[in-house]
């Protein structure tokens, strides 16, 4: 297994629990499971996409895991900074680290922050060892909607020497963390069990549920995935037959609206529309 298989599985296998998170055993109803078995430890991987208030850095942030860390980009200057750290609560301390080996360098950045996991708002103090700079900057959601839904995640699927990976994910309910109820099931799918994405990939403000696709003999390695899109008219949760035909790892690139799934595979998002762009632009 190569490199970029690693990380694109690594991606996947961060947890976040912020708008979303495991939900207690007893948080749903009792239901018919069909012989599937209740999974504790699936991973739930969100990518937080934060704006400075006066436009000028985008952050990609995964934070709420054991190693919270992200890229920083000044959009001002064009230069990107990446970022790894520690956090305790809601308290963010990161340093800049080597884009190539994500290992630590002699530390010429630090960005501490605190960060509010309800309403997304971080505000932070971003400094160099030279003293060069000393900046606070306010982050917020890059990408606003009203009314987003806070909820919790169950998880359900099989084990055995018959699944993939030993075990496969086939149901996912979606638990409003308010009441505890259930709001919807996704099913119909086989997925890898170890984690799952929550990442708002049509750059609308609402999290969805990107799944590893394990089903007819696929492996993670395959870069397949199923996407379940919210829709907040319906505040319901659909598949996106569209984004299944894509093949490869939905890295965002969240300051331009864009998906870059590898290949020469780079979509614009705009007006809701998924629309490929010519090679070389």
């Amino acid at each position: 297994m190569n490199i970029k298989n690693l990380l694109c599985i690594a991606a996947l296998t961060l947890s976040g629990f912020s708008f979303a998170e495991t939900a207690p055993a007893e948080a749903a109803p009792s239901m018919e499971n069909n012989g599937l078995k209740h999974f504790h430890n699936v991973r739930v991987s969100m990518q937080r996409m934060l704006r400075s208030a006066d436009g000028q850095y985008f952050l990609d942030l995964y934070a709420g895991i054991w190693n919270p860390h992200g890229t920083l980009k000044d959009l001002k200057n064009q230069k990107s900074i990446a970022f790894k750290g520690i956090q305790k609560g809601d308290q963010l301390n990161l340093k800049s680290v080597s884009v190539d080996s994500m290992d630590e360098t002699a530390t010429q950045y630090a960005l501490e922050g605190k960060l509010n996991a309800n309403t997304g708002q971080m505000p932070s103090l971003l400094t160099s060892a030279d003293k060069a700079v000393n900046a606070e900057i306010a982050f917020e959601p890059a990408f606003k909607a009203a009314d987003k839904p806070v909820i919790v995640f169950k998880f359900y699927g099989l084990d055995g020497e018959q699944q993939p990976y030993g075990k496969a994910l086939k149901r996912v309910d979606i638990i409003n963390k308010n009441n505890n109820a259930v709001m919807q099931s996704l099913t119909g799918f086989t997925a890898f069990a170890g984690s799952i994405g929550f990442l708002d990939i049509n750059f609308d403000g609402y999290y969805d549920v990107v799944l590893a696709d394990t089903s007819e003999n696929r492996k993670v390695e395959d870069k397949r995935f199923i996407y379940w899109m919210y829709n907040p008219k319906t505040q319901q949760f659909q598949r996106s037959p569209q984004l299944e035909k894509i093949t490869g790892f939905p890295a965002l690139q969240g300051e331009n609206q864009q998906i870059d799934f590898g290949g020469g595979q780079l979509y614009q998002v705009q007006n809701g529309l998924l629309n490929r762009m010519p090679q070389g632009e």
